[in-house]
């Protein structure tokens, strides 16, 4: 797959500028193993780190909503790279990689059930080199998570192994979760294709830049 859809967030100064000035979107972790020797090494080897922080335990057992949240968001994006350093190491890190659809159709489909202004959609071509990383997977995995994590306070095996599914390029997951009555009730998250990428993309000719 080597032509690719963004929805550029041109609200974002610098993404605006940057994307105007070089024409192309380069992932954190590519940037930071062209920059010295150490920072490839470890990228090569899939020891590179990106979560900013770990996870603390706070003193105080009783949780606002908006710090539930908070942690919550934080926690998702842990939890997945934790999963990932572990057992995916070689696998762009969402905390890193450059997020793009395969299609303009799938693009369509994400502004349809998220609100994602079409306009802002812009076609790029992957360069490829022997830094180059791309990892297909099921972004509506994430989507459910976020619902499980907000009813659901565990954080155990049955975690592990969804985030080994999102990993490993899984479909369609089922999870059963409370819901507004605290029954259980089971979840389909349902598909749309995304891809991490770990390189350089170049915007296609006649592509506008802002």
């Amino acid at each position: 797959m080597d032509i690719l859809f963004i929805f550029v967030n041109f609200l974002r100064g610098t993404t605006r500028h940057n994307l105007r000035l070089t024409k192309q979107f380069t992932s954190a972790g590519y940037t930071a193993a062209l920059q010295n020797s150490a920072s490839r090494a470890k990228y090569i080897s899939g020891a590179m780190t990106y979560a900013p922080f770990a996870p603390a335990n706070p003193d105080c057992l009783f949780i606002s909503p908006f710090a539930m949240s908070v942690m919550n968001d934080y926690r998702i994006e842990y939890d997945a790279e934790r999963i990932r350093l572990m057992k995916f190491p070689l696998l762009p890190s969402r905390l890193s990689a450059t997020y793009a659809f395969g299609d303009f159709a799938t693009c369509e489909l994400v502004s349809k059930k998220y609100g994602w202004p079409l306009d802002t959609v812009r076609k790029f071509r992957l360069e490829r080199d022997e830094l180059t990383r791309v990892h297909k997977c099921n972004m509506e995995i994430i989507s459910l998570m976020r619902h499980a994590y907000m009813v659901s306070s565990s954080s155990g095996r049955g975690d592990e192994l969804v985030w080994e599914s999102y990993w490993s390029g899984h479909g369609n997951l089922q999870m059963e979760l409370p819901d507004i009555d605290f029954k259980r009730k089971t979840y389909d998250s349902g598909e749309i294709w995304e891809y991490l990428i770990e390189g350089r993309l170049l915007l296609e000719e006649g592509q506008a830049s802002t």
